[in-house]
């Protein structure tokens, strides 16, 4: 999982949604802390993904990674 740093508006929703998992550095612009979140973060880190306003937060498709549903 990244965060895009030249999409990124610093719009800070993730760090409100997920701050386990995303900061905001000092320019404002969210980092990633932790590439692998424990499973029970995984539904919030996909909301951040769909709530992003420039959808700056990309999560890697394949084996170890992000569940595709979580409904």
């Amino acid at each position: 999982m990244t965060v895009e740093q030249s999409r990124c508006l610093g719009a800070g929703q993730c760090e409100q949604l997920v701050p386990e998992v995303f900061r905001q550095d000092e320019e404002g612009l969210s980092q990633v802390l932790v590439a692998e979140p424990e499973p029970a973060l995984w539904p919030r880190v996909l909301q951040t993904v769909h709530l992003c306003p420039v959808q700056a937060v990309i999560v890697d498709e394949g084996p170890g990674h992000a569940p595709q549903d979580t409904e």
